[in-house]
């Protein structure tokens, strides 16, 4: 849902056209993608811990331990979503794997905890950890500097700045699109082969040049009307960001499902790394998330949450102040304090009249469509350098960070609530070690259920499940209240 925020946060259109370009990226990157598991591939576990004594691959522990998987990801995703707080998928799949096969592995070899341990491949799950608390935490610098840096140059009248320097942002915003379709969305793709691939690699700096100075050239000929190509931006962006999910993302989402049911059709199927994901399977996964992306209450709640912590101006937050947030703030205002001491009257005067906030419009939009542009741009350029040099990133948190960096760089907290907007982020980046910890341990004992009970498990886990997204469903949210 966090492609969505920024088309949302800035109403460049109406909802139903957001919800149709998204639909169509969804759609098309589902069945454009190559339905390869890319946390499978990664090597999670190792499957050499899961077959008898001719190699065969010992069926029932394979599916102990994905269906313990898809059980806890039910529900550690809806307890997320029903408290309005994003999560992500690669953290918590790689963290049910690994709760469920080290249960798996306890449970059927009987040779104690440490072997247990032993069937974790160790090195690229911490790797994938790191590489994500890394890049959450570049994506808010990043967002805070980027946003920064145009408001100086574009201020917040575009009509009187878009004519003179527009073509500058539309075309490193459309360039960096391009880089993200090509090296993240089309990653891969069955409708690319590896040669057509490594000629798009040899040919990226004139395929980017050509796409700034087309996208340039846009914004001379529209120079009068910022509002229409920046639209353009974050339309295109929205798009992108989808094509990509359901092209990547979607097939670890849905992987342990497919690896289960293929586990059972198809004989000798590697699990080391080539599982692969049917395009029917995609396809169908696509059209369920579009349609609860749609009509989906728990959805909306996750978006308003978000949302709500990148706004303009004071605004209702669902988070309370904390002495936490409290000392971040006191300590980022000394910060500033400091800078602003540093730097020379005349340059302080300037960059104040062109990012000082103007007066808040109670009509206007969350945050204007420059903020939304920024937010897709760096989200989308960060994504696409980690993925093409191979480093295993979160999208719900890189697009999270992104705009709450912006909103941190276009001055947009206010004293009244940036304790609240920062405890927020605080909470959110807390759900990000408890997603590791909560899927872990639900992994863990949904695959020892399976394991221990054998068949009579299957409609224990199926019950347990069942009855937390219906009491979960009864919970309802309090409204944001003011800090």
């Amino acid at each position: 849902m966090n492609f969505l925020n920024s088309a949302f946060g800035s109403r460049v259109a109406r909802r139903r056209v957001i919800m149709i370009i998204a639909t169509v990226g969804i759609l098309f990157g589902a069945l454009t993608s190559s339905g390869l598991m890319e946390v499978a591939r990664r090597g999670v576990f190792d499957p050499g811990h899961f077959v008898d004594a001719q190699g065969a691959i010992i069926l029932t522990s394979i599916l102990a331990l994905y269906l313990g998987v898809m059980a806890a990801d039910v529900l550690l995703l809806d307890l997320f979503n029903t408290f309005g707080l994003p999560t992500s998928t690669t953290v918590s799949i790689v963290s049910e794997l690994v709760g469920a096969s080290i249960a798996v592995a306890l449970w059927t070899n009987g040779e104690g905890v440490l072997s247990a341990l032993g069937v974790i491949n160790s090195g690229p799950v911490l790797g994938i950890y790191t590489a994500i608390f890394l890049s959450v935490v570049t994506a808010f610098v990043s967002a805070a500097a980027v946003m920064f840096l145009v408001r100086v140059v574009y201020g917040h009248d575009l009509k009187a700045s878009f004519p003179r320097w527009g073509w500058l942002w539309t075309g490193v915003s459309f360039a960096a699109m391009a880089y993200f379709v090509l090296f993240k969305g089309l990653q891969g793709a069955a409708i690319l082969d590896e040669a057509t691939m490594s000629t798009l690699r040899d040919g990226i700096f004139w395929i980017l040049g050509g796409v700034f100075l087309v996208a340039g050239g846009m914004a001379i000929v529209w120079r009068r009307r910022p509002a229409r190509v920046i639209g353009a931006i974050v339309l295109t962006g929205t798009g992108a960001l989808s094509i990509a999910f359901a092209g990547n993302d979607l097939v670890n989402f849905i992987g342990p499902s497919v690896a289960a049911f293929q586990a059972v059709l198809v004989e000798g199927i590697d699990l080391s790394g080539r599982v692969e994901t049917p395009a029917w399977a995609l396809l169908l996964a696509g059209a369920v998330m579009v349609t609860a992306l749609a009509r989906s209450q728990k959805a909306r709640r996750v978006t308003d949450t978000e949302i709500r912590l990148a706004a303009q101006g004071h605004t209702k937050q669902r988070f309370r102040k904390s002495r936490i947030g409290a000392a971040l703030v006191t300590l980022g205002y000394a910060c500033l304090s400091l800078v602003g001491r540093l730097t020379p009257g005349g340059l302080r005067s300037r960059v104040e009249g062109r990012t000082a906030p103007p007066p808040l419009d109670p009509s206007a939009p969350p945050y204007d469509l420059l903020r939304a542009s920024v937010n897709l741009t760096v989200a989308a350029l960060l994504i696409s350098i980690g993925t093409a040099n191979g480093l295993p990133l979160s999208t719900t948190y890189i697009t999270f960070m992104a705009a709450m960096g912006a909103s941190l760089g276009d001055r947009t907290w206010r004293a009244a609530d940036a304790e609240q907007r920062v405890t927020g982020i605080l909470v959110v980046l807390g759900g990000w070690l408890i997603t590791g910890l909560i899927a872990a341990a639900g992994a863990f004992v949904m695959a020892s259920l399976i394991v221990l009970t054998g068949t009579a498990g299957l409609p224990i886990v199926a019950i347990l499940v069942a009855f937390g997204v219906w009491r979960l469903g009864r919970v309802r949210q309090p409204e944001p209240e003011h800090g």
